[in-house]
C-alpha cells in the first residue's frame, strides 16, 4: 500500500517539478554566473542554449523513486503510528530524491549544480538525519566523518583535474557522504562506487569525455542507501 500511495505521490511531485524546471529559471547569462559561483562554464550564455524539450521522465522517475522509497522504507503510516525516527528517515530520503533529482536535471543541462539547491539539499539531510538517529551519536559522528572525508577526497580531485571535477561535486559528494555514513560505512564506499560505475557506463555509452556527475552521485547514493545499506 505504501508504494502505490507514495509512488502516485511522486508522480504528482514529479510533475509540479518537471513544469517548473522547464520553465528555464535556473539558466544564467554570463554576467549572473560570476555572481553565481559557478565553477565549470562561466563563459556559456545558458539562456541562448536550446530547449531541452518535454522532459517527461522526469515525472516518471520521481514516481518510481519514491515509490521505492515507500518500498524499501515502510514506516507503517497505513496500519497505525509510526515511530518519529522512521519518519524522519523516510522523509529524509523523499527529500533527498525530489531535492537530488531536481539537481540532476539542471547538471545534465547546465553541467552546474547551483548553491541553492545544494543548500536545500544538505539542510534537509541534516535536520532528517539528525532527527532520525539522535539516539545513536555514534551515527552521526560517522555520518559527519564520512562528509568531510568525501568532501576532501573530492576536493584533491578537483584541485588534480583543474577543474574538470567542479566544486559543486564536491559540495554534493558531502551531504551524500553524510547521509550514507548515518546507515554505515561500507554503504558510502558503495555509494561511490556505483557513481563511479554508472558515470563511466554514461561516458562509454555517450562518448562524452566531459560530462557532469551530479546526477550520478545521486543515483549511486540512492541505490547504496535503499538496497545496499542496513540501518
Amino acid at each position: 500500500m505504501e508504494i502505490v500511495i507514495v509512488g502516485a505521490l511522486g508522480l504528482a511531485v514529479g510533475e509540479v517539478m518537471r513544469r517548473r524546471l522547464n520553465r528555464l529559471g535556473y539558466r544564467l547569462a554570463p554576467a549572473e554566473q560570476e555572481t553565481d559561483g559557478a565553477d565549470r562554464t562561466p563563459e556559456v550564455d545558458e539562456t541562448a542554449l536550446l530547449a531541452p524539450g518535454t522532459r517527461w521522465w522526469i515525472t516518471v522517475v520521481l514516481g518510481v523513486v519514491w515509490g521505492c522509497v515507500g518500498w524499501r522504507c515502510p514506516v507503517g503510516w497505513v496500519r497505525g503510528w509510526p515511530d518519529a525516527a522512521e519518519w524522519a528517515y523516510f522523509l529524509g530520503w523523499l527529500g533527498f530524491a525530489g531535492i537530488g533529482l531536481g539537481m540532476a536535471v539542471i547538471d545534465l543541462d547546465v553541467r552546474r549544480l547551483p548553491d541553492r539547491y545544494q543548500i536545500l539539499l544538505a539542510l534537509v539531510t541534516l535536520v532528517f538525519g539528525i532527527l532520525a538517529f539522535w539516539e545513536f551519536p555514534i551515527r552521526l559522528l560517522v555520518g559527519l566523518v564520512a562528509a568531510l572525508v568525501c568532501g576532501l577526497v573530492f576536493l584533491v580531485m578537483h584541485a588534480v583535474s583543474r577543474g574538470s571535477l567542479g566544486l559543486g561535486d564536491v559540495k554534493l559528494v558531502m551531504t551524500c557522504g553524510w547521509w550514507l555514513g548515518l546507515t554505515s560505512v561500507p554503504s558510502v564506499f558503495a555509494g561511490l562506487m556505483v557513481s563511479c560505475v554508472l558515470a563511466v557506463a554514461y561516458s562509454l555509452f555517450s562518448r562524452q569525455r566531459q560530462f557532469a556527475f551530479g546526477p550520478w552521485l545521486v543515483a549511486g547514493t540512492l541505490v547504496a542507501g535503499l538496497y545496499l545499506a542496513r540501518v
